[in-house]
């Protein structure tokens, strides 16, 4: 059965039930007298019972009735702020798995910091990852797979909240040996004619081909695919130059190979990676506690 009154009707009618004055009552709980009156009022007519006898002279004065209704709401209302105080206990305290997903070029450089940093700082608790392009961490997001994703400022929807941590400058990368690999910047219309490997992730796509309609180029694309790795490989190997929006890395493949990196010139817009959660994880101490710890350890990377 539904509960015929409210806590704040309780707490208004314990107040006056102690000061024995609407008026002070309505001091003592930094509310309006006619809010403290019109609780009494609601909860004598719900359950058809006189809480107080009212003397201008003497003020409130319990009934017989107020008085077993004063100590069974007393009890109740305590147990009530236990319960508050547990609840608040429970959302302060970090302890067990937080699922999370990472934009998966980002995640050899986030997981493994984020991840070491949060252990330290909360030895009770560690952070399961799973890694997936942008799109894949909005679905996981909205299912209630993960709590909070890491990633970049790219078609999120008004439903979710980003924690800014950095901003990254889109760059190129090319053979060593390339005549423009010495070249302090480059601008996309200087690379207008060279065969490009692009990184082909939803969300990504967009962004690295925007760049290029800004610039009135179009990229001559001899190869795409969703692996950063066999971009940089590619590359190396002298198939093509390819164009990135990552946190600069040192230039070598995991087959020993290298290549240039250099900046693009022109303004051209930045991405910024940060924390992702739903508006509802967003207000809660998980939320802090791994914006927080995150912020920190991905300091010297962003």
């Amino acid at each position: 059965m539904e509960p015929r009154f409210t806590l704040r009707q309780i707490r208004y009618f314990l107040a006056a039930a102690r000061a024995g004055s609407v008026t002070q009552a309505a001091y003592d709980v930094h509310i309006s007298a006619p809010s403290v009156s019109a609780a009494i009022s609601q909860l004598e007519n719900q359950f058809k019972i006189q809480l107080f006898v009212r003397h201008h002279s003497e003020g409130l004065l319990l009934t017989e009735q107020g008085k077993a209704f004063f100590a069974a709401t007393k009890m109740f209302y305590e147990h009530a702020e236990q319960l508050e105080n547990v609840a608040q206990g429970l959302g302060k305290t970090i302890s067990g798995i937080i699922y999370a997903s990472c934009f998966i070029t980002l995640a050899p450089l986030i997981i493994p910091r984020v991840s070491k940093a949060f252990s330290l700082t909360f030895p009770d608790a560690r952070i399961s990852f799973t890694e997936g392009h942008q799109a894949s961490l909005f679905t996981a997001l909205h299912d209630g797979l993960v709590q909070v994703a890491f990633g970049y400022d790219m078609g999120i929807g008004g439903d979710l909240v980003f924690e800014p941590f950095g901003k990254v400058a889109p760059y190129c990368i090319l053979p060593v040996d390339h005549p423009l690999a010495e070249s302090d910047e480059l601008s996309l219309k200087a690379l207008e004619n060279e065969p490009m490997i692009m990184l082909d992730l939803p969300k990504s796509r967009e962004y690295y081909l925007s760049l290029y309609e800004r610039a009135n180029v179009a990229p001559k694309i001899v190869h795409r695919t969703t692996s950063l790795e066999v971009v940089r490989v590619m590359v190396a190997h002298g198939l093509g130059y390819s164009v990135l929006s990552l946190p600069l890395m040192h230039p070598v493949c995991m087959d020993g190979t290298e290549f240039a990196m250099i900046p693009l010139a022109g303004d051209l817009p930045r991405l910024c990676i940060g924390l992702l959660a739903s508006v509802d994880t967003a207000a809660t101490h998980l939320f802090d506690a791994v914006r927080s710890v995150s912020r920190e350890a991905l300091r010297d990377l962003l």
